[in-house]
């Protein structure tokens, strides 16, 4: 049996790794201090990155150079620790709390210690769960696999329980997260019935809640704000922690404080701190009632409480499982421990199954998820989450939807926008990202039809492919690179690029090309505003000026449209192409005016179709009775988008109920 792979837990104040010994026993491993659990605490010393409990010390004294509770900010972007004009992601952070606990652990055991199994809160999000398998990836480890915190700590429930029937609790509170998880043990089977949770509610909300007050009784007292020097805050808080600790094992502490030569003397009674958190405590109770709900039983129907999490110490904790479920909760695991021995399980199982060996225990986990996934679509004026895989269906699970059409000719690409969360309001839910599949065969719209697969695999990370069912080819995809973001598109605030492809032909001499100028400098007056750039491209004559929001420049080159030749309608349509080359998710409109038809029409309608098929618009405006008609629809997008003016007096109108509608 292998016995190299190893369980971490992760959490946001302290972590701790466990491996399963020679007898199949999961076991903690001391860290180099000797100590079962490690601050989960970053010290940047000159050169030196320090992990755990000196860190932790060094934080009163150096609080600019220590990084806590880094679990809080994983999965991220706007997140970042400089130190030394260096920049560190939360990721990078995480790993090397994660590099002292391997590092210790092959002080330990002797021996390399490379796979590992490492849990995350059950409400956690796609982002912060691939961020944390990334984490654990730079410290050199191959993560075999992600295991929500719930799940882990009732694996080890249920091995030490082994051949019980019931119906659990897992009430985890840790020092940054919450998750209340309600699981089914039959015999050898450990399923996930439902979760919910809060990843940002643990032991340092409550810590806060102290914190305030006794900084409030300060300056009540003296004046002075000790909440406003870094040093001083930190010190605060190492006190008020401290007496939270305190107050689990005693009904009253005294803080004893003191900040330039001033000192706060505080009695903190048990009661009056309860009194401080009962908010949060009232979020740990609403919690617990929606997943019972989701969980369509009553709190009678539980059998067993399992606590995880060092913040389940707290009376006040205790005494709210006893008041919803009438029972004393579990004490067969330490919380501290758990979590971290039900990971160790796990990544044997795991390590056993890659190396086709028989399992050290016989036991099977089947978790859930925690967010349903969605997809973003337009219904009734307005964006709506379309869910797809509902929260707390069994994981990993796929669904599958075929019913995706191409919209134009040619049509290469297209584009999904992925939410979690169970609002219907998209924007109300965490954003995954936009997806951009491509390589889709050239046919006319309609004619290909897309099957698209959403995915949780065993991490609960996302995944996603489409499939064109005409050739049964899977598409390629990426996330798309733009800078569009879906508030930008709900508040119809996506850049557009727009280039005005101007016909001077020798036929647009005269009161035709004075009219064309007009309606032109009409349009931008009404079209140029936060997002938006034009482009004047004449045909012939070229760019005269690429894309820019500098009305002075766009009216410049309006002014100088001159009628000089021939209709290279092709060469004006190429050039602008040329012009709008914008990042994905961004409106690329190309707008025609001519009063003749082109000198090479099959160039231009393959130059058009090109752009239709990169996702460009083609609004095409024809003037007069030598225009043909049905050539220039044939080059718009969509038979809306081919206006005609009998006389070039009616351009301005055209122009102006044309930027009404791109706006």
């Amino acid at each position: 049996m292998s016995t190299r792979a190893v369980g971490i837990d992760l959490g946001t104040t302290f972590s701790a790794i466990a491996h399963v010994n020679r007898h199949g026993v999961p076991e903690i491993l001391a860290n180099g201090e000797g100590l079962r659990i490690t601050p989960s605490v970053v010290l940047f010393d000159n050169d030196e990155i320090i992990v755990g409990s000196y860190a932790k010390q060094a934080a009163a004294a150096y609080p600019e150079q220590v990084v806590e509770c880094v679990k809080r900010h994983i999965g991220r972007d706007d997140y970042q620790f400089s130190y030394r004009d260096k920049d560190y992601t939360a990721e990078e952070i995480s790993s090397y709390i994660l590099r002292k606990l391997k590092h210790d652990a092959e002080m330990k055991l002797g021996h390399p210690v490379n796979e590992a199994v490492i849990t995350v809160p059950a409400y956690f999000r796609d982002a912060q769960r691939r961020a944390t398998k990334r984490a654990g990836e730079l410290a050199g480890f191959n993560v075999l696999k992600l295991i929500n915190e719930p799940t882990a700590a009732a694996f080890a429930y249920g091995l030490a329980n082994a051949g019980k029937d019931m119906r659990c609790l897992v009430f985890d509170l840790g020092g940054g997260t919450f998750d209340v998880t309600v699981v089914d043990i039959k015999g050898n089977d450990i399923q996930v019935v439902a979760t919910a949770g809060d990843d940002a509610l643990g032991g340092t909300d409550f810590d806060e809640v102290l914190v305030q007050h006794a900084a409030a009784a300060f300056r009540a007292r003296h004046d002075l704000d000790p909440l406003a020097d870094l040093i001083a805050r930190q010190d605060l808080r190492d006190k008020c922690v401290s007496a939270k600790l305190s107050l689990s094992r005693r009904p009253k502490v005294n803080l004893f404080y003191d900040h330039q030569g001033r000192i706060l003397r505080e009695a903190i009674p048990r009661t009056l701190f309860e009194e401080l958190s009962e908010g949060l405590l009232a979020r740990c109770r609403s919690l617990t009632l929606e997943v019972l709900r989701e969980s369509q039983c009553g709190p009678e129907a539980i059998d067993t409480v399992l606590l995880a999490g060092g913040s389940t110490r707290m009376p006040m904790v205790r005494q709210l499982i006893r008041n919803l479920f009438d029972k004393e909760p579990a004490t067969d695991i330490n919380p501290d421990e758990c979590v971290a021995l039900g990971a160790a399980l796990t990544a044997v199982l795991e390590s056993a199954r890659l190396a086709g060996e028989a399992p050290p225990v016989d036991i099977r986990t089947h978790d859930v998820t925690s967010h349903s996934l969605g997809m973003v679509v337009f219904r009734s004026g307005s964006l709506f989450n379309s869910r797809i895989i509902r929260r707390n269906s069994r994981i990993p699970c796929e669904r599958t939807r075929d019913d995706y059409v191409t919209t134009h000719d040619g049509q290469s690409s297209m584009d999904l926008w992925l939410v979690q969360g169970e609002e219907e309001d998209p924007l109300k839910c965490a954003v995954l990202g936009h997806f951009e599949f491509y390589g889709i065969p050239s046919r006319p719209k309609g004619e290909t039809r897309l099957a698209v697969t959403y995915r949780y695999n065993a991490n609960g990370i996302v995944e996603v492919e489409a499939m064109d069912l005409g050739s049964g080819q899977t598409l390629a995809h990426r996330h798309a690179t733009g800078q569009v973001t879906l508030d930008d598109i709900a508040a119809n605030r996506v850049p557009m690029q727009i280039a005005l492809v101007i016909d001077c032909s020798g036929s647009m001499y005269g009161t035709n090309i004075l009219e064309a100028r007009k309606a032109a400098n009409a349009f931008i007056q009404r079209t140029l505003k936060r997002n938006r750039q034009l482009a004047v491209v004449a045909f012939p004559g070229g760019i005269l000026t690429g894309l820019t929001d500098q009305r002075a420049r766009i009216e410049g080159a309006i002014e100088r449209l001159t009628p000089i030749g021939s209709t290279p309608m092709h060469t004006g349509l190429k050039q602008a192409r040329e012009a709008l080359k914008g990042r994905a998710g961004i409106q690329r409109v190309y707008v025609i005016l001519t009063d003749g038809h082109p000198d090479d029409p099959t160039g231009t309608a393959a130059e058009a179709h090109r752009i239709k098929r990169l996702g460009g618009r083609i609004i095409t405006i024809g003037v007069g009775r030598q225009v043909k008609r049905d050539f220039l629809s044939s080059l718009s997008s969509n038979p809306s988008d081919h206006h005609h003016c009998n006389e070039s007096i009616e351009l301005e109108g055209t122009f102006i109920n044309l930027a009404t509608q791109l706006s």
